[in-house]
């Protein structure tokens, strides 16, 4: 995931961080529809950053996994 710029936005609130951004694809990718906001709330900023980055990580590695099943689906059929 080295292709992808986030743009991020932190309040604090309390005890309780929120972090609110994008995720944009820098470069062409299979599915740029799965890119965009997305929210994460943590009670400390190491765990935003890191729900952040797992956040970001993940948005793309799902569509992946179904168009890996909508694939085997197809050579089965």
């Amino acid at each position: 995931m080295n292709n992808i710029d986030t743009n991020v936005t932190v309040w604090k609130i309390g005890p309780v961080i929120i972090m609110r951004g994008t995720a944009t694809p820098t470069a062409r990718v299979s599915h740029p529809e799965c890119f965009g906001r997305f929210t994460v709330i943590a009670l400390s900023p190491a765990t935003a950053i890191r729900k952040c980055m797992r956040r970001v990580a993940r948005m793309c590695a799902d569509c992946s996994a179904r168009e890996q099943l909508d694939q085997q689906e197809g050579a089965r059929a």
